[in-house]
């Protein structure tokens, strides 16, 4: 398996230059397997993973043999590639990441091109999801939309755009307009597309050039820690997922599951599907006393959420909060929000190349609110777990960070069982 992921890391992760024509030259040579299967196409920038799981959950609970493809992954890289919410196993994995890389090498491409990382690993889901004959994938954008890898596909089933905000500014714009402008690329002529209702009114202009519909609306929501119930279009639902953010993707999910439906697709089983519906490392509660919390969220938008979560569920209880972040995001709004929601945070950075150092982070808090600065993650929850008076622990800022949590309060509970 190490040789697998050593061939697939062992590519840049950005191309040198934007545009699908690596992508087809890659899918070409492993015979297309992508124009075999049908898709849901999802992108936006907050909301795609766990928007995407919901769908999917429901296709799954409906009897049909469901792909899910999404990144990034928190403890294990098979976590990106799915069928029915099984991740791929290693050996295929290796299999088909000899298969796509033997393809590679007899590409024509420029001198000073070379496939990136995110191609070749969408290039590897397509075969994988052709070769073990899924009904449907419900297939994630990595970045964009309009040059993103993954929209070599024909016209999909439905097109999805969860809410836009500033993210990855430095590829795909620096106003909400060119980021809507990119996103909205998957877009094709004749498929429907469904947009997530609380859209930036400057991306839902931008939007309306489209044939779009606009999920409806939900009504008696109600939520806390163990999940939300609404009722949309006349009946009632429920969400296993944390927080109020996930009824607005649940919306977004069912208004996709109406219009498959419309389609013809036999979907029979909403109800259970969309509750049974489970994504890592967005408001995860993985620890009831403490009570520990894991969220990914790494952009204004995202980190949002966690305020308003802080502010709603937790009613403002005492909050510990352990920060990381890469240095490729906002990290001025990032911390303005993030320093709203306790006076006891730990700075950490996560293992990563793109991590910000937790010594800069600190510059961007005030030093009176930061009880501790730790370049090992796992030493700051280690300091969070002594020093724990009964407070909520709340993990964030990276999925990175998160994923490191987790092995961490993995590890920890394997280690109390012996």
């Amino acid at each position: 398996m190490k040789d697998a992921l050593d061939i697939i890391h062992s590519h840049k992760r950005l191309p040198k230059e934007v545009g699908l024509h690596r992508m087809k030259a890659l899918c070409n040579a492993i015979g297309n397997p992508q124009d075999n299967l049908k898709f849901v196409h999802v992108a936006g920038t907050n909301g795609k993973g766990s928007t995407s799981t919901m769908i999917a959950s429901v296709l799954e609970n409906s009897g049909y043999k469901t792909g899910l493809y999404t990144s990034p992954y928190l403890l294990k890289f098979n976590e990106r590639i799915k069928i029915n919410d099984e991740m791929i196993e290693d050996s295929c994995l290796s299999e088909l990441t000899n298969i796509v890389y033997n393809a590679q090498k007899t590409l024509d491409l420029k001198d000073d091109e070379q496939i990136s990382e995110f191609e070749f690993i969408t290039a590897v889901a397509f075969l994988y999801f052709f070769k073990k004959k899924c009904d449907i994938v419900v297939l994630e954008t990595g970045l964009g939309g309009l040059y993103d890898a993954t929209n070599i596909i024909k016209s999909p089933e439905i097109c999805v755009i969860t809410p836009i905000s500033f993210d990855h500014t430095q590829i795909l714009g620096d106003t909400i307009e060119e980021i809507t402008q990119s996103k909205a690329g998957i877009i094709k002529n004749g498929c429907k597309t469904i947009v997530a209702s609380n859209q930036d009114e400057r991306a839902l202009n931008i939007l309306k050039k489209y044939d779009i519909k606009i999920a409806n609306p939900v009504q008696n929501k109600k939520y806390d820690l163990s999940g939300s119930k609404f009722d949309f279009m006349g009946k009632k639902y429920e969400i296993s997922m944390i927080g109020e953010h996930q009824i607005q993707n649940a919306q977004t999910a069912l208004q996709v599951v109406f219009e498959l439906k419309n389609l013809g697709w036999n979907i029979s089983n909403v109800y259970d599907g969309l509750k049974k519906a489970k994504i890592a490392g967005r408001m995860e509660k993985i620890s009831e006393n403490p009570l520990i919390l894991l969220d990914g969220g790494h952009n204004k938008e995202g980190v949002k959420t966690i305020l308003k979560f802080s502010k709603t569920i937790l009613k403002d209880k005492d909050i510990i909060l352990i920060v990381g972040v890469s240095s490729d995001k906002d990290i001025k709004s990032i911390s303005q929000i993030l320093s709203e929601i306790s006076n006891n945070i730990f700075i950490t950075m996560p293992k990563n190349q793109r991590a910000l150092d937790c010594e800069v982070l600190c510059e961007y808090f005030d030093k009176k609110k930061i009880k501790g600065v730790y370049k090992d993650s796992f030493d700051a929850f280690n300091k969070a777990l002594i020093e724990n008076r009964g407070q909520s622990i709340i993990i964030c800022g990276s999925l990175y960070l998160v994923g490191e949590a987790k092995s961490f309060f993995r590890d920890l509970h394997d280690f109390a069982k012996n």
